[in-house]
C-alpha cells in the first residue's frame, strides 16, 4: 500500500468517526449519586446473601469511600446529625465547639433541617398527637440557640400522653460562671402548677467535668407530673445547656439515657 493511499485511508476513518460523533456532541453522563447509590446497596444486599449461604463472612468488594461514609452536613447554623448504624446519633455543634451522642430508641432533630419537616409525616409522630404537637411549638424557636431536640420514640414510652423530650441550648458568648448561672436559674419565677424544687447541685461528668445540675417538678394535669433536669456547662464559647422532660413517674425509665447524653459531650477541634 502507497502512501497515497494510506493517507486516503486515515482521511476517510476520520470523516467516519466524525459522522458517529455528530449525534452525541455533549460528553457522557456518569451514574449520578443516587444511581450509585443504589447500585452499592444492591452489591452490598447480594454479598451479605451469598456470606448467609455460605456460612462464613466474606472479604468484602471495595466499595467508594464516600458511598459508605459521606461527609456529615454543616447546616447554616454550624450544626451537624449523624445517624449510626446502631440508630445512635452523633450531633456536633461547630459554634459551640461540642459533640454528643443520642442513644438509639430517640428521634433527634434540628428545627428547619430535613430531619424536621420529616418527623411530621413519621408513623410514630402521626399516630401520637403528643408528639406532633411538640414538632409544632418547635417552628418558632430561636435555632441560634435551640440546637437540637430528640424524642423518645420507642413504644410504651409515652405514659398519659408525656413525651421525654431533650433539647440542646446554647448561648453563644455567655461565659458565667456555673454560680452565676445557678443564681440567675434560682431567680427565674416559675409559672407551673405545683412546682416543687428537688434539688441543684454541682457534680462532675464521666470524664471530670464540672456541670450545674438542676432538678424540679409540676403538673401536667391532675393524672401525671412533669419531671425536669437540666445540666449547665461553662464552655469557652459560652454556656451549654441540656434540658430533660419527662413524666415524673416514668423518670427511672428514661433518665439514664439522658445521663449517657450528659457523659458524652465532648469538646472539639475548633
Amino acid at each position: 500500500m502507497n502512501v497515497k493511499r494510506i493517507q486516503q485511508t486515515l482521511i476517510g476513518l476520520f470523516l467516519l468517526f466524525t459522522l458517529f460523533g455528530c449525534g452525541k456532541s455533549q460528553v457522557p453522563k456518569t451514574n449520578p449519586p443516587v444511581v450509585e447509590t443504589s447500585l452499592a446497596s444492591t452489591a452490598r444486599a447480594l454479598a451479605k446473601q451469598t456470606e448467609t449461604a455460605l456460612g462464613f463472612t466474606q472479604t468484602p468488594s471495595p466499595v467508594p469511600t464516600l458511598t459508605l461514609t459521606p461527609t456529615p452536613k454543616i447546616s447554616l447554623n454550624g450544626t451537624s446529625l449523624t445517624i449510626n448504624d446502631d440508630g445512635s446519633a452523633l450531633f456536633v455543634d461547630h459554634k459551640a465547639g461540642i459533640q454528643l451522642t443520642i442513644p438509639a430508641g430517640w428521634m433527634p432533630l434540628r428545627v428547619n433541617e430535613k430531619e424536621y419537616y420529616d418527623a411530621f409525616t413519621a408513623p410514630v409522630v402521626v399516630a401520637n398527637p403528643a408528639m406532633a404537637e411538640r414538632l409544632t411549638q418547635l417552628q418558632n424557636v430561636d435555632v441560634k440557640k435551640f440546637r437540637l431536640d430528640a424524642l423518645d420514640i420507642r413504644e410504651g414510652h409515652i405514659p398519659n400522653g408525656v413525651i421525654s423530650d431533650i433539647n440542646v441550648i446554647f448561648l453563644e458568648g455567655d461565659t458565667r460562671t456555673l454560680e452565676k448561672l445557678w443564681q440567675a436559674e434560682a431567680n427565674i419565677k416559675k409559672p407551673f402548677k405545683n412546682f416543687k424544687f428537688i434539688t441543684m447541685g454541682y457534680p462532675k461528668t464521666a470524664d471530670g467535668t464540672r456541670v450545674l445540675m438542676v432538678e424540679q417538678s409540676w403538673s401536667k394535669d391532675q393524672s401525671s407530673s412533669i419531671y425536669y433536669r437540666s445540666v449547665f456547662f461553662s464552655l469557652p464559647t459560652g454556656t451549654l445547656v441540656l434540658d430533660f422532660y419527662t413524666n415524673k413517674d416514668f423518670k427511672d425509665t428514661v433518665l439514664p439515657d439522658f445521663e449517657q447524653i450528659v457523659n458524652s459531650v465532648t469538646l472539639i477541634k475548633q
